[in-house]
């Protein structure tokens, strides 16, 4: 078995007491960031954290780990609340790698062999400042594999927003032209971050240009963060956002959630999707009606035609969607058909147990979308999303994962 990690964020992987001892040094320092951490930490969680007595009162780390680790089942923008303490303590700068070199060595003592980690440019960095910045990150990167057993690579992470990722997409591509030996430890992009509100379809430009430039010059991996969060559309949009990543060309699909988890997890529970959601849909269904039913899914073309009549007529925004008896079968049956596509097509799933269990809000094991990827014969890699603010390890996922596979 090769001990590697591929879906990783770099600065996810820091413990709470690495923030203790970063902070402890330059808290006063960030006082304004760490007034921002918590005022959205006060929006999501309802309570307003005083991060000042993390390193003034005696039981002070234990009050950062409260506000820090991520121990429970919650939403997304709760996760976000907490990892912004990262963010507050731990400014990307153009010059400094203490923090990256503390979280590479840290990684390498779990004997690891191989370490694909994700993190990105700082849209605050002015051109000149990249530069230095992808020159100082990837030589400290290329120091580090020479001396350790674990050989590292580095993910950028591009955000959603089409404009701000070719900005750092071209910074990257420059950088790894008239740098290719440092370049070298570069290994792909990634699609993060927030994911409602930016669909696939909205990179296909995008990809067409990735893939062309991917023919000519370094070849990277295409990565996609997909079907992880999906509370404004019901669980069949999402799916389909998955298909639609995977037909962008995207080497690996990170999480593919929506794929996997049993519907059962959400039964009773009421979602408003957007009348363009449903409409996309329904047009994908039609459109794909043949192979779905060649892996049985069988498309209700007329009564999905009548839908696609109803909504145009409605003139409404937002339609609900209840995940009630009928929706969650229906939810089955597709994940089945596209997971035997899936399979045939040898799709890789970024699979990360704990996050999925948290984030996911995936209420028991024998839901986990691990165990159907596994049941179904697609191909996963077992990964640990952010195991510092998880409070775990690559070892300790694996067992994990181990004991899903196995639930009943």
């Amino acid at each position: 078995m090769i001990k590697k990690d591929l879906h990783v964020h770099l600065h996810g992987c820091l413990s709470a007491e690495d923030l203790w001892n970063i902070g402890k040094d330059n808290y006063k320092q960030q006082d304004g960031m760490l007034n921002w951490f918590a005022l959205e930490y006060q929006k999501a969680w309802g309570r307003t954290p005083n991060f000042k007595q993390y390193w003034e009162s005696e039981n002070g780390y234990d009050l950062l780990r409260e506000d820090y680790i991520f121990d429970k089942t919650n939403n997304f923008d709760r996760f976000q609340a907490n990892f912004n303490l990262i963010v507050a303590l731990c400014p990307i700068g153009a010059e400094n790698f203490d923090i990256q070199e503390r979280i590479i060595r840290n990684t390498d003592k779990e004997k690891l062999e191989y370490f694909e980690a994700r993190t990105l440019i700082p849209f605050r960095l002015d051109e000149k400042q990249v530069e230095k910045y992808l020159q100082g990150l990837c030589l400290k990167v290329k120091e580090l594999n020479a001396g350790l057993n674990m050989q590292t690579r580095l993910v950028f992470s591009l955000f959603r927003d089409n404009g701000l990722a070719l900005k750092h997409y071209k910074q990257l591509r420059d950088f790894i032209a008239s740098y290719p030996d440092l370049g070298s430890v570069i290994s792909g992009v990634d699609f993060a971050f927030a994911e409602e509100g930016s669909p696939p379809k909205s990179k296909i430009e995008f990809c067409k240009q990735f893939h062309l430039d991917n023919k000519s010059q370094q070849p990277l991996n295409l990565l996609y963060h997909v079907g992880e969060s999906f509370e404004d559309k019901g669980i069949i949009s999402a799916i389909r956002w998955i298909w639609e990543a995977h037909e962008l060309g995207a080497t690996r699909l990170g999480h593919a959630i929506a794929l996997g988890v049993n519907p059962e997890n959400y039964h009773g529970k009421k979602v408003s999707e957007p009348i363009s959601e449903r409409l996309d849909t329904i047009n994908w269904l039609m459109a794909n009606q043949e192979i779905l039913k060649e892996n049985g899914y069988t498309p209700d073309v007329v009564n999905l035609r009548k839908e696609e009549q109803t909504i145009n007529d409605l003139g409404s925004s937002s339609i609900d969607i209840t995940y009630d008896d009928s929706y969650v079968e229906d939810c089955k049956s597709l994940q089945i058909a596209i997971a035997n596509i899936f399979r045939e097509k040898r799709v890789i799933i970024e699979t990360c147990p704990t996050s999925n269990l948290r984030i996911g809000q995936v209420t028991k094991p024998s839901f986990h979308p691990l165990k159907f990827f596994h049941d179904h014969g697609l191909q996963y890699v077992t990964c640990t999303d952010d195991p510092g603010i998880f409070n775990i390890d690559w070892h300790s996922e694996y067992r994990l994962a181990q004991e899903i596979i196995e639930t009943i």
